[in-house]
Order: C-alpha cells, then sequence, then structure tokens
C-alpha cells in the first residue's frame, strides 16, 4: 500500500505538492498484515515515535490505508483538508481483493471521477469506429473539505480558468452556482461523519508491528533505497559497509561530499560514482 505525494521530489519543491496523495497498489487482501514507516514529507527523515524509535502504520494494509487518509504523507498530523487520487483496474476490480478495496474507498467517501483506458496496454493509435471499452482504469477520488481555512465552493474553477477561450463543456457547468455551493456543504456534513467514523490514527513501533505479527517495513529515504523488508535493508547496508569488498557491486565507487545544498538533509550525504565490475 503506498501513499505518494502529488509533487514526488523529496524534499518538495513544488507548491501544491503536500495539498494531495497518490495511492496504488490495491493488490492485497486489505486485512493481511503489513507496516510502513512514516518519514517527513519534505525532508525525507524518519519521524520518531513518541515511545523512540522509528515510526509505522499498520498492522494492516486497511489500517495503513485509514491512517493515511487521517495525516496524509507530510508528517503525522491531521489533516482534515486534503486531496487522495486513487486508480484501480478493471481487473481489480474483478478480483475478490479489490472488491473489498472498492467498498473501503466508497465507505471512506471517496467519489467516481473518470474512467481512462491505458495506452501502455492498447497501444499508440487513434481510434477508429466503435470504443472497446478495453483495459479500464477507473479514478476515484476524495476531496476532503472539513477543516479551518475549507473551501466555500469547491466545483467552481478559479476566475482565471474562466476567463480563457472554452474547448470544451466540463461538468460543472451543469450545476447553478447555488447548487455547487450546496454539494460543498453537503459533501463536508458527510466527510465529517467519516473522519469521525475512522477515528484518530495509533502509530506503533518497530516493536508492536514484530507483535503483531506484520514485517517490519522500511520507507524509502531521498531515493537511496526502495521502500523494502528490514531484511532487505540489513542486507543491502552490510553491503555498503563492505564497499572496499571485491564481491559488493559498489566495489570501485568514488565517493565525494554532497555539494548541492549545505542544508542539514544534505550534508554528509555522499554522492557515488559508480564503476561496474565485470
Amino acid at each position: 500500500m503506498e501513499f505518494l505525494r502529488f509533487g514526488s521530489s523529496i524534499p518538495g519543491g513544488y507548491w501544491g505538492c503536500c495539498a494531495c496523495c497518490i495511492i496504488q497498489n490495491f493488490k492485497f487482501d486489505p486485512d493481511a498484515k503489513a507496516s510502513i514507516q512514516l518519514v517527513s514529507g519534505d525532508g525525507g527523515g524518519p519521524l520518531t515515535h513518541p515511545s523512540g524509535g522509528a515510526m509505522f502504520a499498520g498492522p494492516t494494509y486497511r489500517d495503513i490505508f485509514n491512517q493515511r487518509i487521517r495525516v496524509g504523507t507530510f508528517d503525522s498530523r491531521d489533516m482534515p483538508n486534503h486531496a487522495f487520487l486513487a486508480i484501480l483496474t478493471d481487473w481489480q476490480l474483478n478480483s475478490a481483493y479489490g472488491k473489498k478495496w472498492l467498498a473501503i474507498l466508497k465507505e471512506a467517501g471517496f467519489e467516481f471521477v473518470r474512467t481512462v483506458s491505458n495506452s501502455v496496454y492498447t497501444g499508440q493509435s487513434l481510434l477508429e469506429g466503435e470504443p472497446s471499452n478495453s483495459n479500464a482504469n477507473y479514478i476515484f477520488g476524495l476531496f476532503r473539505n472539513i477543516g479551518i481555512g475549507a473551501i466555500n465552493d469547491q466545483f467552481t474553477p478559479p476566475k482565471q480558468w474562466l476567463y480563457l477561450p472554452e474547448v470544451k463543456a466540463e461538468p460543472w457547468q451543469n450545476m447553478t452556482e447555488e447548487q455547487r455551493k450546496d454539494a460543498t456543504d453537503a459533501m463536508r456534513v458527510i466527510d465529517t461523519d467519516v473522519w469521525n467514523k475512522i477515528g484518530k490514527p495509533t502509530f506503533l513501533t518497530e516493536e508492536e508491528v514484530v507483535a503483531a505479527g506484520a514485517p517490519v517495513v522500511y520507507a524509502g529515504i531521498r531515493s537511496k533505497f526502495p521502500q523494502q523488508t528490514k531484511a532487505e535493508r540489513d542486507e543491502a547496508m552490510s553491503a555498503v559497509a563492505e564497499m572496499g569488498s571485491a564481491d559488493a557491486p559498489w566495489a570501485n565507487a568514488e565517493a565525494e561530499d554532497c555539494d548541492e545544498c549545505d542544508c542539514d538533509e544534505c550534508t554528509g550525504l555522499l554522492e557515488v560514482d559508480v564503476e561496474v565490475n565485470d
């Protein structure tokens, strides 16, 4: 279960990157054991549990989902005003796990947005004849608007958009201004009820993850390591420690101080130029 900030760079360098998260990987049983380490959305560094040590979401995929839609990916604070986008494929929706996830999305207040095909699988040619509805991908969104600073009309575009020449009709144009504001108010009431029902998340220590029988999964840190289990991370770190070994993939690496900036996040990091051993 992956929640990705809309701006993928760490530290975040794009305005709006912390306003929306993308959710993917709905291929597992939501009630299967799972965990994920929490990191800072901007710095990418690990968050510390109040009891000390790393902080984790879990111990099931369902728990991770409910905890993440409460706090997003910026840190561990509540995010009552936030957006989430999720995509499920037609194949997933016809699987047992996909059907369970679809129900979870709906219970959490997600809306159906639009269906798109996927040219990765359907090819690059333009349509000739009738649509075939193949490789359908269903986009769902949660546009939660229940905190301080909430928007009074979520459906009307910014005036700068309205000043531009119209290219095609948009769904919001089928609603009056009053209907758009009424819909915003109605959704705020419903989303507040869902927020209260899901409740405040309880994050775990590494020991609690283990005690719950879930795998300990460390988060990717500043793109140096992918998301991986504790065993995989320990193995990778052991290999890094053996950089001088002829068996290590970084055996002939040359390291130099990072000169990108002098911030706390970059100080002491190494840039590594790797020569591949035959």
